[in-house]
């Protein structure tokens, strides 16, 4: 299985910095330990990001999906990578 989470950042954001660390602290939360993760630079993996559509940075995608694309609250990034907990469970019920 891929990584669940990517963070697109560019080095001239201003935002990229503080939406990394706030994925990396939200997954050392109870409930979000198997989840992985990736910083995605978009100037070096430019192919990947056109790949996702990603126009803007901070853009996080979550299971493949493009879903943010800007900086997001905590509460959003929260409800996004549960909703993605719950579709991926049910999935594999399948």
């Amino acid at each position: 299985m891929g990584v669940d989470i990517e963070v697109f950042t560019s080095t001239v954001c201003s935002n990229c910095q503080r939406a990394s660390r706030m994925v990396e602290q939200l997954l050392k939360e109870a409930g979000f330990e198997n989840i992985t993760w990736r910083e995605v630079n978009v100037v070096e993996e430019i192919d990947h990001a056109v790949a996702f559509g990603v126009l803007a940075t901070p853009s996080i995608a979550i299971g493949r999906e493009l879903v943010f694309t800007a900086l997001p609250s905590r509460q959003q990034l929260c409800k996004a990578i549960q909703h993605y907990l719950a579709s991926r469970r049910t999935n594999d019920d399948n």
